[in-house]
């Protein structure tokens, strides 16, 4: 079952990170609206080593068209991915009570948060911000975790 869930998120997130390099600038720090952040700055790698296992790297996914896609930071660590996306606006997120809202509500992170299937998902201050394990074994906690040190840092 779990690696069922570990295919459907990949395909899903290969799907969010294909449609993500369509838009946006080239600078890495630009954003999908009129807001710019550092996607890769939210966790630094020493900081995500403790729930992907170190040493980690940090670096923007690359984009279906070669280039590094600005929404994106892949943290890659020994035995584990993790992809973060950070999108100005309600971009990709699952409303309350829709079909598409997989998992079970977060409280205390964000204004509306939920976690399921290998991510987690949450609004805050106009971004939309998810975080997903994309290979390996990292468990809910510790996306939760990650989630919530990124929701500190979102202006």
């Amino acid at each position: 079952m779990r690696g069922t869930r570990s295919l459907a998120l990949l395909g899903a997130v290969l799907l969010l990170v294909s449609t993500a390099g369509c838009g946006g600038g080239s600078d890495e720090t630009s954003s999908n609206g009129d807001r710019a952040l550092d996607r890769c700055s939210l966790v630094s790698p020493d900081e995500a080593a403790q729930w992907i296992g170190g040493p980690v790297t940090a670096a923007p996914a690359e984009g279906i068209d070669g280039n590094p896609d600005p929404v994106t930071c892949m943290y890659e660590g020994s035995s584990a991915k993790v992809l973060v996306q950070v999108y100005d606006g309600e971009v990709y997120f699952a409303e309350p009570g829709s079909a598409s809202r997989v998992g079970v509500d977060v409280e205390g992170l964000g204004e509306d948060a939920f976690i399921g299937d290998g991510s987690v998902r949450f609004l805050q201050n106009g971004w939309s911000a998810s975080v997903g394990q994309i290979s390996g074994l990292v468990d809910d906690d510790s996306l939760l975790a990650m989630a919530h040190l990124m929701s500190s840092r979102l202006p």
